[in-house]
């Protein structure tokens, strides 16, 4: 009858103290995140939308300002069947110009 009473006192030691002790642990992780992130952003750059963001966006429009109205039809007719980027085989119309 002791073992019965014993193995469930201890595990509700265990978890009690895991749950109390789980604060602690979950902030340390974060805060290591955080400090990678830190590190990686300092050393890689802000990736997509940092440095020279803003020229790229220009860029943009003034490629869709220089199009044909055929060329522009069908930059939106891809823009609305593959979405923005290059995913799923969207090419930039004066891309093609230059491949012919």
């Amino acid at each position: 009858m002791n073992r019965q009473i014993l193995r469930p006192v201890l595990i509700g030691l265990l978890i009690g103290a895991g749950l109390y002790f789980m604060p602690f642990f979950i902030l340390r992780v974060a805060l290591l995140i955080l400090i990678a992130g830190l590190i990686l952003r300092l050393v890689f750059g802000r990736g997509r939308f940092g440095r020279g963001f803003p020229e790229r966006r220009l860029q943009m429009a003034d490629r869709i300002r220089n199009m044909s109205d055929e060329e522009y039809a069908r930059f939106k007719e891809r823009a609305a069947t593959y979405g923005c980027g290059g995913r799923k085989g969207f090419n930039n119309p004066q891309n093609e110009q230059h491949e012919k």
